[in-house]
């Protein structure tokens, strides 16, 4: 009797357990694919083999773009790869004639948001004066409202408008000037263009208010995405989650070099305060995040590479601003599971926008694109170098001597204390932090001057010469655009060494060593034409910039 009930209970048992494990392979509960599963790197290896071959063909410029950015991701290594270099030369033919008035067929909205981000990912640096221009063409491209969309229609395209946002992300955490009025007025247009379900659809109605959100058309799940990753994006840039929120470069730069600030005074003026009240947009966000938590799908009617791709930026930012990423989540194991059963064996996806930007799209969704993206931007705000290349991680008592050679140097400590004695002219430290400050590894450069623009920028009018030379060294090594107005009012200065070492450091802003002679002996004349050719030059690359020097 008792062995019956045994075997009976048994049974059950085997029953529950087969009926487990079947549920769990059915719904995606079993062992979770990563992007360091076998199976999700061999198919990032087909995916990128086919982008890499001649029968991947597509000549826009956001295909040409997207092609660049997923062999990047994939390997960092390669900047010259042919792939990667026939983008920049797509890139460069699109933008030649620099003409910020008109749209520009090749530079559609997509086109220009995914050139950025490429430039960014291969060299921000080499290409600034490049993403510079795109940024201004993106500037000038944005509606009233805030949002981005086709030419003569009133409307905001939430999926055009994912790009703007992304490619304006990118850029503001490797270093680049990008107007937060321009990010309040995207966010401000989000929240009122938002179901009230909390997806997005394609076309935004724009509500009264946020309080009084009106349905929206074509509500679907990659508009859904594009939006919430797009409305993340837009609250991190504001400083409203995750990380504190990096100053605004200072735009208006002579004026504030005659600015003299008391010791006390540390508040930062370039800093932006938003209209939007912080709780609104995390009431949209968490809209959005139930929308998706009741709705989620791997798999939709139309564009699904395209979905899949906003899907994880969404999913990525979110995780940063909300701080609740997991190592291996579900979801990301789905979708790798289904791109997998879905690509060709020749590493091919297409759902709709072509082969070549969806295989591009397939492979960035499994490397885990935009989560890369945010730890190289959080490395940046850390103090690495822009790109990830030249000197080590830890550099803290390493410098460079006048010969270009890498050597052992006791510091007055930390290199933001070198910015720290800045404050204080009259202080112990300040002549040992100017005679500092030049000889640092160029990663400490480019992270202060990110971080401490406005402070080395006023030492070109310090009444110390040696300050002045100090910052004129440091503004022309880090390749700023944003640093050429202060360089062309330092070639005014009386002493030779520093209008020398100014001209010297617009030429290595140009990208070209013969752009304009400086002599050895200076007329006034020689220095007024000088002068002008800079200024000259300058305007080509941001027509319209004021020059009141």
């Amino acid at each position: 009797m008792h062995m019956r009930v045994a075997r009976r209970r048994l049974a059950a048992l085997t029953l529950i357990l087969v009926g487990a494990v079947w549920n769990g392979v059915c719904c995606g509960q079993g062992p979770a694919l990563t992007t360091k599963s076998p199976e999700v790197l061999s198919a990032i290896d087909r995916g990128i083999k086919y982008l890499e071959s001649d029968a991947a063909k597509d000549d826009r410029t956001g295909a040409h773009a997207l092609v660049g950015i997923a062999i990047l991701k994939a390997h960092p290594d390669q900047p010259d790869h042919p792939k990667v270099l026939a983008a920049i030369a797509r890139i460069q033919k699109a933008i030649e004639n620099r003409d910020l008035d008109k749209a520009n067929p090749d530079l559609d909205i997509y086109s220009t948001g995914l050139s950025i981000i490429f430039l960014i990912e291969r060299d921000p640096i080499a290409h600034r004066a490049d993403i510079e221009f795109l940024l201004a063409y993106l500037r000038a491209r944005q509606k009233k409202h805030g949002g981005w969309g086709y030419p003569g229609r009133d409307t905001g395209d939430t999926s055009m408008t994912q790009y703007g946002v992304l490619s304006s992300w990118e850029a503001r955490y490797h270093g680049f000037n990008v107007p937060m009025e321009s990010i309040d007025a995207v966010a401000n247009w989000l929240l009122r263009t938002q179901d009230p379900s909390g997806a997005f659809g394609y076309q935004g109605t724009i509500a009264e208010n946020v309080g009084k959100l009106v349905p929206q058309q074509e509500v679907r799940h990659s508009m859904a995405a594009a939006g919430l990753g797009a409305l993340y994006l837009c609250s991190h840039m504001l400083g409203m989650a995750g990380q504190p929120e990096k100053p605004a470069k200072e735009e208006r730069i002579p004026s504030a070099l005659r600015e003299i600030k008391p010791k006390n005074a540390r508040s930062d003026p370039s800093k932006y305060r938003s209209k939007i009240d912080p709780k609104l947009v995390r009431e949209a966000e968490e809209r959005g995040n139930g929308w998706f938590d009741a709705n989620f799908k791997v798999e939709v009617a139309q564009y699904n590479l395209y979905y899949l791709y906003a899907l994880e930026r969404y999913k990525s930012i979110a995780e940063l601003c909300d701080k609740n990423a997991e190592k291996d989540p579900q979801w990301y194991s789905d979708v790798a599971q289904f791109l997998i059963e879905k690509q060709s064996p020749n590493g091919i996806w297409n759902s709709g926008c072509g082969e070549v930007p969806d295989t591009a799209f397939g492979v960035l969704f499994l490397l885990r694109s935009m989560k890369r993206s945010i730890e190289k931007a959080v490395a940046f705000g850390e103090g690495t170098m822009i790109g990830g290349r030249g000197f080590p991680k830890d550099t803290g008592d390493l410098v460079v001597d006048r010969h270009g050679q890498a050597k052992q140097r006791k510091l007055l400590g930390p290199a933001d204390e070198l910015i720290d004695a800045l404050d204080d002219p009259e202080g112990k430290d300040f002549d040992r932090s100017i005679e500092q400050l030049p000889e640092l590894p160029q990663d400490k450069i480019e992270s202060l001057s990110a971080k401490h623009a406005e402070m080395i920028r006023r030492l070109v009018s310090n009444k110390k010469w040696e300050a002045r030379l100090a910052a004129v060294k440091v503004l022309g090594k880090t390749r700023d655009l944003d640093n050429v107005p202060v360089l062309i009012y330092a070639l005014g200065d009386p002493v030779p060494d520093i209008a020398k070492a100014a001209n010297d450091g617009l030429l290595r802003i140009s990208r070209n060593p013969t752009l304009v002679r400086f002599p050895d002996k200076l007329t006034d004349s020689e220095r007024r034409a000088i002068i002008e050719k800079w200024k000259a030059w300058y305007q080509t690359i941001r027509p319209g910039a004021d020059l009141d020097l």
